[in-house]
């Protein structure tokens, strides 16, 4: 199935909702499983990962950020997707989960099944990948940073699917299907002009300089109840900028929030039956900021460099005004 639509906020909801009432290409029965848990960690006096700005520390919580799992088994092998609202996933993070992993379930789950991957969010707290590099914002390692995330992933894996489901390793039988739609007004390009210095013939085999294309996997239930989502389409979650201090799983995190209370109704966040993830892709020099960089009193038209010469004001690049938390 296809779709194209130019979108606001709930328009993009209603594109999401709709490629999952189509029950687009339909595959063999699996057992599947869904689950969440919270991974935020601490919201005050930690540097932020992501914008590398050592004055940027929690002073706050705008949206709890979480871990939203996803396990299939097709009698013969069993893979385990896992979304973090998260700037980044360190080895070190992987490693332990798949240690305790294995310690509950021996080599059930190993680096060969289970996949961690992060939806870059840039305002959730940092000092967790135990590499210099990316430690050095945080002025080191903090420990409650990494076992929030390395916590919150293992509970995620073993009990939020648990609450929800049933069975044989907490697996349902159920079908998966995959849908794709392309959505306009929704993202652009962040260095058009970078972009410019690809080849002619390159940039010809596109429409755009930014892919527009959405994928959504579904996992229903055998008696057709859906229990979650994994959404991919290619934007950074930097509708924060870099003066924000509360901690937030940002745009990505509140798309995944509206599309949970819609199917859950009025169970808490975080607490409901279906999972809905808005996963990282190929999201490089891809903004939400769709309105592009301005300066910042006068709202002019930035330089090609991004500033805004002989004016003593800021160029940044902001969103869609209709939506109310960004």
């Amino acid at each position: 199935m296809d779709l194209r639509l130019s979108t606001g906020p709930r328009a993009l909801l209603s594109l999401v909702i709709l490629i999952i009432v189509k029950l687009p290409t339909v595959r063999m029965a699996y057992n599947i499983g869904t689950g969440i848990a919270d991974t935020t960690g601490p919201i005050a006096e930690i540097v932020f990962m992501g914008y590398a700005k050592i004055d940027q520390k929690g002073a706050g919580l705008h949206l709890r950020t979480f871990a939203r799992s996803y396990i299939i088994d097709d009698s013969e092998e069993r893979f385990v997707f896992v979304s973090v609202e998260s700037a980044m996933i360190g080895h070190d993070v992987r490693a332990m989960v798949i240690r305790k992993l294995q310690e509950k379930y021996g080599d059930l789950y190993s680096e060969k099944n289970v996949m961690i991957s992060a939806t870059h969010t840039h305002s959730s707290p940092g000092g967790y990948n135990l590499y210099m590099l990316f430690d050095l914002t945080t002025f080191g390692f903090i420990k409650q940073s990494f076992n929030a995330l390395v916590n919150g992933i293992f509970v995620v894996r073993i009990f939020g699917i648990v609450l929800s489901n049933y069975g044989s390793h907490y697996t349902l039988p159920g079908k998966l299907f995959v849908g794709h739609g392309e959505v306009l007004d929704a993202n652009i390009n962040r260095s058009p002009m970078a972009y410019l210095n690809n080849p002619q013939f390159e940039r010809d085999k596109y429409n755009y300089d930014v892919d527009k294309s959405m994928t959504q996997l579904q996992f229903i239930a055998a008696n057709g109840h859906p229990m979650g989502v994994i959404n991919w389409f290619a934007v950074h979650p930097t509708s924060m900028n870099n003066t924000n201090r509360l901690v937030s799983s940002d745009n990505v995190g509140y798309a995944a929030v509206l599309f949970e209370k819609y199917i859950n109704k009025d169970t808490p966040i975080g607490k409901g039956d279906f999972v809905a993830a808005f996963a990282s892709s190929n999201l490089g020099d891809v903004s939400p900021n769709t309105r592009g960089p301005k300066c910042e009193f006068s709202g002019d038209e930035c330089s090609s460099s991004y500033t805004c010469p002989g004016k003593n004001e800021m160029c940044f690049a902001s969103g869609l005004k209709t939506v109310k938390y960004f």
